[in-house]
């Protein structure tokens, strides 16, 4: 009881843990969630009083009648809260599309670099929830760039065509609870069409943008884990972060994820409309490659006639290679 008393923040990475393994299989979960809003919301909270007060003692004159209407924090209070939802709801979204790579960088690459950093800066700058703030963005710009770049080398994506398309999305990650079900089946379709999209401008431009995406989406991942590391290692026992973050890594290589197995209604009529629609796609091209190759027969035609003396005109204007031509145009004329 002591040691959960003295270190109560480690329960917002206990609940990470439990989020992440058991999602899929039941609904109660998403109570986990609850001490991760707070967490949010105390660090987002202190992050803005702090701004607010350093604002505040260089723009205003003490004990002016701004300077006093400003001393409450209402407003703070609301916008925390909802900056609270939003990391919330993103963190949400990252943890149902956690792949098992991701647990190396969030929890063994992350703690380490925020406490480096606390360790090596806490000499140049205060201690407070403003350096804090620099530190979790340097921390995530340097992890989110590594894991673009190891996803781009080490696990690149050499293609991605119709069938790898219809395969994700009836493949998706299932929940027993509809509304998490509902949920992965989203964000699966939304990253389906993102990489078939992608794919269809060219294998350089696919992993160019690839790598932009990830980079992004890791680094938005990246900052919020942090802000909730950030929160963790105010425990009194620190050492405990690290051993927990250990265990989740290790154990997040052992979760066996559940897929859907059976195409439901509208994925059946969504691969058949991008079958339908890869088929008129091919058809176009095969329809717009004939005529490319009609009109090159019939111009070089009409350049052999050019070439002709006025008495070769004359005698080929009364032969068959005259109507071919004539019906050769006007077929691509309709």
């Amino acid at each position: 009881m002591s040691l959960l008393k003295n270190n109560i923040q480690l329960f917002v990475l206990f609940g990470i843990f439990t989020f992440l393994f058991f999602w899929q299989k039941f609904a109660w979960v998403s109570l986990f969630l609850i001490p991760i809003f707070l967490a949010f919301f105390l660090e987002f909270f202190y992050f803005l009083r702090l701004r607010k007060n350093i604002i505040k003692e260089a723009t205003m004159i003490k004990n002016s009648l701004i300077y006093r209407v400003s001393a409450g924090d209402f407003y703070i209070y609301s916008l925390s809260f909802f900056m609270a939802l939003f990391a919330l709801a993103s963190l949400f979204l990252n943890l149902i599309s956690y792949e098992k790579q991701d647990g190396f960088f969030l929890f063994v690459l992350l703690p380490l670099f925020l406490f480096f950093f606390k360790q090596k800066l806490q000499l140049q700058f205060l201690d407070n929830a403003y350096n804090d703030f620099r530190i979790i963005i340097l921390s995530s710009l340097i992890l989110a760039l590594l894991y673009a770049i190891f996803n781009g080398v080490v696990n690149p994506i050499q293609s991605f065509n119709l069938e790898d398309f219809n395969q994700s999305i009836i493949h998706y990650k299932n929940s027993k609870f509809f509304v998490f079900d509902l949920i992965s089946q989203i964000l699966t379709l939304i990253n389906a069409l993102k990489e078939y999209f992608l794919y269809s401008l060219g294998l350089f431009w696919f992993r160019v943008l690839n790598f932009i995406f990830d980079f992004i989406n890791f680094f938005i991942f990246c900052s919020f884990v942090a802000y909730l590391y950030n929160f963790a290692f105010k425990a009194k026992k620190k050492t405990y972060v690290f051993v927990f973050s250990f265990f989740i890594t290790l154990a997040s290589f052992f979760i066996v994820e559940d897929k859907n197995q059976n195409p439901k209604a509208y994925q059946k009529e969504l691969v058949l409309m991008m079958n339908n629609l890869s088929f008129l796609k091919e058809q176009n091209l095969s329809m717009l490659q004939n005529d490319k190759d009609r009109l090159v027969k019939n111009l070089k035609q009409v350049q052999e006639l050019l070439d002709k003396n006025a008495f070769e005109i004359g005698i080929w204007w009364f032969s068959k290679e005259k109507e071919e031509l004539q019906k050769a145009l006007n077929e691509s004329l309709q």
